[in-house]
């Protein structure tokens, strides 16, 4: 698409963009202020308040008690300037003010806090865009601007605040730093809503209905939700989705691959049915527009267990048009911003480990894995602290993951071995190590050296996966259908690289253990290695759509990542 918004949002993602309060995205401020406000709202909401430092900023939810969203927004806490405790802004669309103003009300029994609408009383710019770009609007700044981090487009951003009035002051910093400024017109708000869409980022009415659409039915709680810090309104619930089940339906991205030329304002409005070609009802239309990230229409939706799985093609109607789109997790687009923020995160876990808090370090060390899968040293922290906090299990899968990113360190091994002798294993502890002795002083072996200690440890593994197969034999004799025993028969198998007898027996444990998502990646692993790369991907995808109907992340992630390998092989 080469519109004049498209250009537009092109131009923002390159050089970034400035807004100010009374244009797009028309925000506005609630200021939370009083000797208890920080302590109150970390029992209100659903993010860490008391961990934000001055300057800093946090997505937050304010829940009703059964989970339901009643406003989403950002959490800024202002700049040290002399105030004898800390004070917040809320941040968020100016139409949704009074609400959590309201929200709040209601919780200040006796508690010293004050709530205000402050809208009025500032000059507002928000800029996103490149790091350099902000730092050098920074620099151009009046020296009395108060200055925090905001980001709002999926790019790093900042919010600066002078007294009303100064707006001209702020948009001429902008300008001069090369950004777009997107004003109050049609281009400017169309462009702001297609950048807060690739953000991922529901507002209140298209994608969320205020007190009734709870939390994790948005998957705001991924960014919302600080897991490790104390109540707040809603939390049984919340936790209670995440450890035992999943939403019915889910907003989620959709990229509408067919036709290519299609107006996104052809697409459905929000609240309409989402139907297939058959005209069956699988969901619900949300947000929609236009990804200069994925030069295609998209759209946010809500889409139940069955259809929701990442890499899903879809035959939907759209009017009078039939179109084809490919089911993507939000968001459409995560700027540069998102390895700055795992280092961050990392950063602050180091310090917490060290100060003896171990939940609260795991809990940032998963936040930056997620946000950095390339970050090995937060997966081997967090490998670290798991085992100290005897959680061996979760502790190898980690360094499982982390050997597959660094198979050249022997420290991952080291690992492995040491919470494989806490578990009893002693001779897996022992082949870990051996592998771990291998890595280390490999680089003063002969090469015959080398191979014959690989020999040797995988005639082992060979030996070791026999013996386990002799056990999972006895007990399929007397029950054919034992879904745990065919699983460990499988994996057997496949450790002795018997693929063709591992793929049989890993299909029977699949048809009687359906909703076990992993048995799909270690079948779809056999049939690779039987060289059926296209029965493969099918097991694998079949295997997404478990994994997402029971919201199982990590044999999500990597049967995805195998069927990208194998689509890339196939291209």
């Amino acid at each position: 698409m080469t519109g004049k918004t498209a250009d537009l949002c092109r131009r923002v993602r390159h050089s970034g963009a400035a807004c100010l309060w009374g244009g797009p995205p028309r925000l506005g401020a609630l200021l939370v202020a009083g000797p208890d406000a920080a302590k109150f709202l970390h029992t209100q909401l659903t993010c860490d308040v008391l961990g934000l430092g001055p300057g800093e900023s946090r997505p937050a939810a304010a829940l009703t008690r059964t989970g339901a969203v009643q406003v989403l927004f950002h959490l800024c806490r202002l700049p040290a300037r002399g105030q004898p405790f800390p004070s917040f802004l809320a941040v968020l669309e100016v139409t949704q003010i009074e609400r959590l103003q309201a929200h709040l009300a209601r919780f200040v029994v006796a508690s010293a806090v004050d709530l205000e609408d402050v809208s009025g009383e500032f000059s507002g710019l928000t800029a996103n865009g490149p790091r350099a770009r902000l730092d050098a609007l920074v620099a151009r700044l009046p020296e009395e601007a108060l200055r925090m981090d905001l980001p709002l487009t999926g790019d790093p951003g900042l919010l600066a605040l002078l007294p009303s009035g100064r707006h001209t002051d702020l948009q001429e910093a902008a300008q001069s730093c090369g950004m777009a400024f997107l004003a109050d017109d049609s281009d400017g708000r169309q462009a702001w809503d297609w950048l807060r869409l690739e953000s991922g980022w529901p507002l209140a009415g298209p994608d969320f209905e205020p007190g009734a659409t709870i939390l994790p039915a948005t998957g705001m709680e991924q960014q919302t939700v600080s897991w490790t810090k104390g109540c707040y309104p809603g939390q049984e619930v919340v936790a209670r989705i995440r450890t035992y089940g999943s939403v019915p339906r889910r907003l989620t991205g959709l990229v509408i691959q067919e036709p290519l030329l299609l107006d996104p304002g052809q697409l459905p409005q929000p609240g309409s049915p989402l139907r297939t070609g058959e005209g069956r009802s699988i969901g619900t239309w949300a947000s929609s527009g236009y990804s200069v990230a994925w030069d295609r229409p998209v759209a946010m939706v809500y889409l139940g267990r069955d259809h929701r799985a990442p890499g899903t093609r879809l035959q939907l109607e759209a009017g009078a048009k039939e179109i084809e789109a490919e089911v993507v997790a939000l968001p459409f687009y995560t700027g540069a911003s998102t390895g700055e923020r795992a280092a961050q995160c990392y950063r602050q876990a180091v310090r917490m480990f060290g100060a003896g808090r171990d939940e609260q370090a795991a809990a940032l060390l998963q936040e930056a894995v997620a946000l950095d899968g390339t970050l090995t040293a937060a997966w081997e922290a967090l490998g670290v602290v798991l085992g100290r906090s005897g959680r061996y299990h979760e502790a190898i899968d980690i360094f499982r993951r982390l050997e597959e990113r660094a198979p050249d360190e022997p420290m991952v091994n080291t690992n492995l071995s040491l919470f494989f002798m806490k578990l009893g294993d002693k001779e897996e502890a022992e082949r870990q190590k051996d592998l771990a002795t291998l890595k280390k002083f490999g680089g003063g072996m002969t090469q015959e050296e080398i191979a014959a200690r690989e020999q040797a440890a995988r005639r082992e593994r060979r030996e070791d996966a026999g013996r386990r197969r002799a056990m999972f034999a006895e007990v399929l004799a007397v029950d054919p259908r034992d879904g745990l025993a065919l699983m460990g028969m499988g994996k057997a198998l496949g450790d002795m690289e018997e693929w063709a007898e591992a793929e049989d027996v890993l299909a029977r444990a699949c048809a009687v253990m359906g909703d076990n998502s992993p048995l799909y990646a270690a079948r779809g692993r056999a049939l690779e290695n039987l060289g059926r790369p296209e029965e493969a991907a099918a097991v694998y995808r079949e295997g997404l759509d478990v994994a997402a109907r029971k919201g199982d992340l990590m044999p999500q992630q990597e049967m995805q990542h195998r069927l990208f390998m194998l689509e890339g092989k196939a291209g």
